[in-house]
């Protein structure tokens, strides 16, 4: 039910200060990341090869990581180079690096075969680090299958409903996008005109607005949106020719770290031409507060399939995405078992 041969998210980039170990499970496999001296991340499978003692339970030693059971100290490649007691190392002494790139302030890790890691794959993202953006970066872990959450950040007509407190809004379940193909995901935008402000921004914004909804979605899991705010124009088709009054950029990313579980990773920031530091703290107390909303409905959703797992379900206008993006999953996954049998 993973995809191997692409970027997870491993974490957010301050989660990794230089001198500690980081334990991460991703697609079921237990990471152990740590920083070399020059600051580079590094990541091995959070086992020993010895007796399968937990790495991120080791020390650093310079470039090195020590398994702290028995000893056997590791570099950066995971080969063992020293074994305690013994001059000789195994030939066989060695755990599984993984590919390792820093970039917008997350630590992606590549959890396929090494030699078809190529960076460019790595989705465009905005990072807290960016100058000329205010991104607030969070966490938050779900008791849930991955993909109801990729499910659920490709149709956004439950904005009207789970988000009634906080988005709010009949025109989203009203409204249906446009969707278009990518090599690996796909682009849908939403314009919704002549709308009130977000449930959670009505007591700054009392007018009328249009508003921009333009997101990507990657493999495995990767949503980055453009959220643009306008004062209500006259315009019914393409954008709208009223006034940008705000700008923003969210960046997500649904990483599983078994069927039944996965961390959620997102920022939400507004453009520094456009908004000041109170906005930023608007938006991450409501992102914050919705996805709380979605957790509670997406845990109870995910209890309910467990129950009954071969029960079918209904398809209606706004899962065209959610299907399609499903079919490209599976394929996917379907094409790289394939390929690992024939191998």
């Amino acid at each position: 039910m993973f995809v191997r041969n692409c970027w997870y998210v491993a974490g957010w980039d301050y989660e990794l200060p230089p001198g500690q170990i980081l334990a991460k499970t991703i697609a079921d496999q237990p990471l152990a990341l740590y920083r070399k001296q020059d600051g580079t991340a590094v990541a091995v499978e959070d086992r020993c090869c010895h007796r399968h003692a937990a790495l991120h339970l080791g020390e650093i030693e310079g470039d090195c990581i020590r398994c702290m059971y028995h000893g056997l100290k590791f570099d950066a490649s995971g080969r063992c180079v020293e074994v305690p007691g013994q001059s000789r190392v195994p030939e066989r002494a060695v755990v599984r690096s993984y590919p390792v790139v820093e970039r917008d302030n997350w630590l992606w890790v590549w959890m396929g075969e090494p030699a078809r890691a190529d960076a460019d794959l790595i989705p465009f993202s905005v990072g807290p680090g960016d100058p000329d953006w205010d991104m607030r970066p969070s966490s938050m872990r779900f008791e849930a299958d991955y993909r109801l959450v990729l499910d659920n950040l490709l149709d956004f007509s439950h904005l009207t409903f789970v988000h009634r407190k906080t988005f709010g809004g009949e025109d989203f379940a009203a409204s249906l996008p446009r969707i278009s193909r990518m090599e690996r995901g796909f682009r849908v935008e939403r314009w919704v005109r002549d709308t009130p402000a977000l449930v959670f921004t009505q007591h700054v914004m009392t007018g009328r607005y249009d508003m921009l909804i333009d997101y990507t979605v990657q493999l495995p899991c990767v949503f980055v949106m453009r959220f643009q705010v306008y004062e209500a124009g006259k315009a019914t088709e393409g954008p709208s020719d009223g006034k940008l009054l705000l700008d923003t950029w969210t960046c997500q990313s649904v990483v599983p770290a078994s069927a039944g579980e996965c961390t959620y990773y997102f920022s939400w920031g507004a453009s520094k031409a456009t908004a000041g530091r109170e906005v930023g703290d608007l938006l991450y107390a409501g992102i914050h507060k919705a996805f709380l909303e979605d957790k509670e409905m997406i845990e109870a959703q995910y209890r309910n399939i467990r129950r009954d797992p071969d029960r079918p379900v209904i398809n209606i206008a706004h899962d065209a995405a959610v299907n399609q993006m499903r079919i490209l999953l599976d394929r996917t996954i379907a094409a790289e078992n394939a390929g690992l049998a024939a191998e």
